[in-house]
């Protein structure tokens, strides 16, 4: 229905306010949407070569099959004019095929870093194969004409069960922060789009006098109307702090990757590999408690590195962090003191994540922000804490 004013129509307020849903809706509905692929941190994205289409040309023209052959009728001979000179040919347009190959190369896992050690001298074909779409075979020279090769960290195998590192991530059991609960305000952007949502981060564990304390951390996402994300890590404390045996990723379902101590194994539900686990091996959200005893019972000078191997729910790679600097920040109004922490990318098309840890809070992060190339972005800020009870039994 409209109203007029002055000879002008305008849309009644019901329309305006649909229409207003509608575009909070659309906003919304990225951040849920694309949320897994700024978390995801590949781990040979630098290694993949030259996408290559195959160019089929045909160089024969097979005639039809002939009938009992006649007798020869002599065609009239006709003079030919002179044909014009051919032109060079022109250059091939880009297949379409290396577009859609570019894609799922982004979107398939990539071999694991115990794969790629396995067989040094074999090169990294694109994930394209995985999808039957053929690949030109690379020419090798002669073994005569190869230079040696040089030496590389990404293809030289670590010590059984020691990720590379200059530090490993460690902490006590003792060190853990109490059961505690952060509310996070989450601004963030999607082609382009500002979006507001809310978040948390949950920590609860049993209590200090338990047999075997367990814990249970959750990272949650929620969106007016469009629900909510939930990221859970469950597991037992040890000498060298949390010990993950799941880790899940619930959206539209539930996809999960399980520790295996005693197999030194990390198994994922994806229908992708299982790869070998590392000494002090975590995962996405475990990390940030990990972290938290870390800087919370321990010092650290600027430009420390650590390095812990991380699961997502389809790969486990390691992970480097950076301190990088002390920064005051403001959060909620408050001034405080900080560790800015960064995981830098692996390769171009790799996400950063980066997180204000505050000792003031258990070495908690009060500020996590998650970037992607493309100027795509998440960035949680704390806007309050809760205190919660123990994980009881």
């Amino acid at each position: 229905m409209l109203f007029k004013a002055d000879g002008m129509s305008f849309p009644s307020r019901t329309k305006i306010g649909a229409l207003t849903i509608l575009v909070l809706v659309l906003h919304l509905g990225f951040l849920l949407s694309a949320t897994e692929s700024l978390w995801h941190i590949d781990a040979t994205s630098t290694k993949l070569g030259a996408l290559q289409t195959r160019v089929i040309s045909a160089s024969t023209h097979a005639s039809p099959p002939s009938a009992t052959p006649g007798p020869e009728v002599p065609k009239p001979s006709v003079a030919k004019p002179p044909l014009p000179k051919a032109a060079p040919p022109m250059p091939k347009a880009p297949s379409s095929g290396a577009s859609l190959s570019a894609v799922a190369t982004a979107m398939l896992p990539e071999p694991t870093r115990s794969e790629a050690a396995a067989s040094p001298a074999l090169p990294v074909l694109p994930a394209s194969t995985a999808l039957g779409v053929q690949n030109e075979p690379v020419s090798t020279p002669a073994p005569a004409e190869l230079p040696p090769p040089a030496p590389t960290a990404e293809l030289s195998a670590p010590p059984p069960n020691t990720p590379p590192q200059d530090k490993a991530l460690n902490a006590k059991a003792s060190d853990v922060p109490e059961s505690i609960k952060i509310n996070y305000r989450l601004t963030g952007q999607e082609r382009g789009l500002v979006y507001h949502a809310l978040g948390s981060l949950q920590w609860q564990v049993m209590p200090p006098d338990s047999a075997q304390r367990r814990y249970e951390a959750e990272l949650r996402v929620s969106a007016f109307l469009i629900g909510s994300r939930v990221w859970k890590s469950v597991g037992v404390l040890t000498e060298q702090g949390l010990a993950p045996r799941r880790h899940s990723d619930s959206w539209r379902g539930e996809r999960a990757a399980h520790f295996d101590s005693e197999q030194n194994k990390i198994s994922f539900s994806a229908n992708v590999p299982s790869v070998e686990m590392q000494a002090g091996a975590q995962d996405q959200v475990s990390l940030f408690i990990q972290m938290a005893s870390a800087v919370a019972s321990q010092t650290f000078k600027v430009g420390s590195v650590m390095n812990v191997q991380t699961a997502t729910t389809r790969d486990a790679v390691n992970w480097s962090l950076t301190f990088t600097a002390e920064e005051a920040i403001d959060v909620n109004g408050e001034r405080l003191a900080t560790q800015r922490w960064v995981c830098l990318p692996r390769g171009k098309f790799d996400s950063q994540v980066e997180m204000w840890l505050s000792k003031a809070h258990g070495g908690l992060p009060v500020r996590i922000k998650i970037s992607q190339v493309s100027g795509n972005f998440i960035d949680m800020e704390m806007r309050g804490t809760e205190r919660l009870p123990f994980l009881m039994p």
